[in-house]
């Protein structure tokens, strides 16, 4: 299988649990009256489906980052030669590492402490993973144009005619 191929399974997987990791909280919370935090769906309730999908999304983050380590190592050697957009691109790369280590961290510290987290753990977690959430649709925005470019050879050409 070529490197691209899994390339872009494994950032539409990843940018799926990321929709699954930011929905599960309000989509299983008696907010919406489907189910209440307490209640089970397929055997785990809404704060253990939001942690599991959450170590999913750290996992796929990891090879996402592993997948592209060219592109990391090239250009962190020549961070003061790339181009303006080469440089933007790697200052969201790390805005994101950043804010998506941080939600991580405080996640797995709410996760631990359960419903005795303080309130500064719940509004770290809470600001830096909707900080990541902004900052991942940026990086999605930049990097769009090679994912549409992939897809592009499959389409059927139109007849002149």
């Amino acid at each position: 299988m070529k490197l691209k191929v899994v390339r872009i399974a494994t950032d539409v997987i990843m940018f799926l649990v990321l929709i699954l990791v930011i929905v599960t909280p309000y989509l299983l919370e008696s907010r919406f009256g489907t189910l209440s935090r307490q209640q089970m769906f397929l055997g785990m309730n809404a704060g253990t489906w939001h942690q599991r999908l959450g170590w999913v999304l750290t996992g796929l983050m990891v090879l996402h980052l592993l997948l592209n380590y060219k592109w990391v190592l090239a250009t962190t050697k020549n961070f003061f030669k790339v181009t303006k957009a080469g440089w933007a691109h790697y200052i969201v790369m790390l805005l994101l590492i950043a804010f998506m280590a941080a939600s991580i961290i405080s996640g797995a510290i709410w996760g631990s402490q359960g419903r005795y987290a303080t309130n500064t753990v719940r509004m770290v977690h809470t600001l830096t993973s909707w900080a990541a959430v902004w900052v991942v649709g940026t990086h999605i925005g930049v990097h769009l144009m090679r994912f549409v470019a992939f897809f592009e050879p499959m389409t059927p050409k139109k007849q002149n005619g």
